[in-house]
Parts: C-alpha cells; sequence; structure tokens
C-alpha cells in the first residue's frame, strides 16, 4: 500500500470457457463443472451490483460494450497490417528478440547467437 516493494494478490478464479475455439473440455471436464463454482460470472455478478446501486445502467454498458469492441476491432485490424500467419508467410524466428528490451540481456544475447540469429 505504500509501495514498499512487490505484494503478492492471491486470486482463485475459474475459467468458465474452453482455451482456445479447438478445445473440447467435455473431454477433461464435467457437463456439471460450472456448478462448482456457485457465485457466476463475477464480470456479470459487478455488473448487476452496479446498476442495483445506481452506479451504472443497461444504456452505459451497451455504449461502453460498442466502444470497447470498436476499439478491439480498431487494433485488430491495426496488427492485421503486420500480416497474419493465415497468409503463409511465417516472420523470422529472429523477430522473437526484436523491440522487447531497449538493451538486450546477456542470456538473450547468447540464446540468439546460440540460435544463429
Amino acid at each position: 500500500r505504500r509501495n514498499l516493494g512487490p505484494t503478492l494478490i492471491e486470486w482463485v478464479t475459474y475459467r468458465a470457457g474452453p482455451h482456445s475455439t479447438s478445445d473440447d473440455p467435455s473431454k477433461y471436464r464435467p457437463a456439471d463443472d460450472w456448478s462448482h463454482f456457485p457465485l457466476g460470472d463475477p464480470i456479470i455478478r459487478l455488473k448487476q451490483h452496479l446498476i442495483a446501486t445506481g452506479n451504472w445502467s443497461e444504456e452505459e454498458h451497451a455504449a461502453v460494450s460498442a466502444e470497447l469492441e470498436a476499439e478491439i476491432i480498431g487494433a485488430q485490424k491495426e496488427a492485421e497490417r503486420f500480416g497474419t500467419l493465415a497468409g503463409g508467410q511465417m516472420p523470422s524466428a529472429a523477430t522473437i528478440f526484436e523491440d522487447v528490451y531497449k538493451d538486450m540481456p546477456e542470456h538473450l544475447r547468447r540464446q540468439r547467437q546460440e540460435l544463429g540469429l
């Protein structure tokens, strides 16, 4: 609280959805798995709480959701201008070392050299 060093926050949460669109959670999670998380979706609960206390509204929620979706789509389009893996062109492995550190740490310099990059 007084910026006197690192703080550890241990948080227990529940991943409600699959890892990705190609993942099939039914292979490793029981169908009633969600029932073990009785409080439900924390984002929906927060929204409902804020509306109930008069600090938020469905209209504000819809407007902010639309604004954020537009921002995300814009960021995606900007990122895709640099190319996508679906385009068939794979970037050089050397790119994993670029634009990460102002001064690359020695251990990464060695790794890059070991890879011949």
